[in-house]
């Protein structure tokens, strides 16, 4: 493992703190406890900010924001644990972001790993910015594969 793969913990918002800090950094509401959940990016032992899984309708969908301050969290290990969590643990069909227009280093990596745009709202946050809609599905996703074999 590298050294990049071995800064980065993550670590499961038990208290709402995460999921607070995350929803503050990103200028979006706080999420409803009941559909949400978040975890936490450690490095070096220091919050460097986390993913916050909204809206979640298990077998179905479920929304997701990331903020962190620090680019080494974004390792092929996060990234399985993430959409792990999405397509095994709760069994979603797609996965969605809202995206600024203006964030290319976001749109970049959204759509590299495996995201496509699929609409856009104009004017949409409070400040009037515009956000690109992105979804994925479990087929989609370069960081998850299904377990399914094909039996000829």
């Amino acid at each position: 493992m590298n050294k990049a793969a071995e800064s980065c913990k993550i670590v499961i918002d038990d208290d709402g703190r995460i999921a607070k800090l995350i929803a503050g950094k990103l200028e979006m509401e706080e999420a409803n406890p009941e559909n949400s959940a978040a975890l936490g990016f450690l490095i070096n032992g220091k919050m460097a900010g986390g993913i916050l899984y909204t809206a979640l309708k298990p077998g179905n969908e479920v929304w997701l924001s990331i903020y962190s301050d620090d680019k080494r969290w974004c390792t092929r290990r996060v990234l399985k644990i993430i959409f792990g969590i999405v397509f095994d643990l709760w069994g979603c069909r797609r996965v969605n972001a809202l995206i600024d227009v203006d964030n290319q280093a976001s749109l970049r990596l959204a759509t590299g790993v495996g995201f496509r745009k699929e609409g856009k709202m104009r004017q949409y946050r409070e400040n009037g910015r515009d956000v690109y809609v992105l979804g994925m599905l479990k087929n989609e996703c370069k960081f998850f594969k299904t377990k399914e074999k094909n039996n000829v």
